[in-house]
């Protein structure tokens, strides 16, 4: 018996005994990774695939026993995996890859974008304890933050690797002012720093004015809110390419607003 046979039996051997046992997977259907001598060739996000120059052929059926010892076909997670068998440098293994949309790749990329797009500093002027009442407060976010956050998932598929860039791309200020007024501050862009001499020559649509002072709440404080609105599209290699919902990440603040009064003399 040849070597690659003699792999081929034992692989068929370890997954009779992996669809016989009443244990869950290790691995979920938009992963990748090992699960004891069963790899699975889900979403990488490895800057290089191991997967990546295989020469793919489906396994030969191994039987033992007087029976069939392999099954090539699996359902997990609501996906269909199928049994491959890679040939790399002279040497065979053998890998699940999963039956995966572009739709199952893009829901999975939207997550990895998400822990890795920055919670971007917040600044108001005047400063968060010092607001005055029906005096403009602006907000803004450093300008040289705002840039794109992009990730490239991975899937090998007997046709080939299969690429898809995910991209999360900052595009608006949506500000909560939290005085109960029901109002949300929409500005495009991160908005204008404020400077003594600027902010009398230039104007920002990232600015709100409050009515009433924050001694109207208990704690003295409103509880507003400012958020970034992260744009996410995709592109394969394939030259598909789609939209996925918006994130909104941000940081909540407390801000006291004062009410000044001015006392004429004589």
């Amino acid at each position: 018996m040849t070597r690659l046979m003699s792999r081929l039996m034992t692989f068929g051997f370890v997954i009779l005994t992996l669809l016989t046992t009443p244990r869950v997977p290790l691995v979920i259907a938009s992963e990748a990774g090992i699960d004891g001598e069963h790899i699975f060739a889900g979403v990488s996000y490895s800057s290089q695939h191991s997967l990546s120059s295989c020469d793919w052929s489906l396994p030969i059926p191994t039987y033992g026993l007087g029976g069939r010892t392999g099954a090539t076909t699996r359902e997990w997670n609501d996906t269909t995996w199928i049994l491959h068998q890679c040939t790399r440098d002279g040497d065979s293994i053998l890998v699940w890859i999963p039956e995966v949309s572009t739709e199952t790749i893009a829901e999975s990329s939207r997550d990895v974008v998400r822990e890795r797009v920055p919670l971007l500093d917040q600044t108001f002027s005047p400063p968060a304890s010092r607001g005055v009442v029906k005096t403009p407060t602006w907000f803004w976010v450093h300008p040289a933050l705002w840039v794109p956050v992009s990730v490239t998932a991975q899937v090998p598929t007997p046709r080939g690797m299969v690429t898809m860039t995910t991209t999360a791309t900052p595009k608006s200020l949506e500000f909560h002012p939290g005085d109960g007024s029901g109002e949300v501050v929409e500005c495009e862009g991160p908005g204008v720093p404020w400077t003594p001499l600027l902010s009398r020559v230039l104007s920002t649509d990232c600015v709100y004015e409050y009515p009433v002072p924050s001694s109207i709440r208990d704690t003295g404080v409103f509880r507003a809110r400012l958020d970034v609105v992260w744009s996410v599209t995709w592109r394969t290699n394939l030259g598909a390419s789609g939209r996925l919902p918006d994130l909104r990440l941000g940081t909540s603040h407390q801000l006291r607003v004062r009410e000044l009064q001015a006392v004429i003399t004589r």
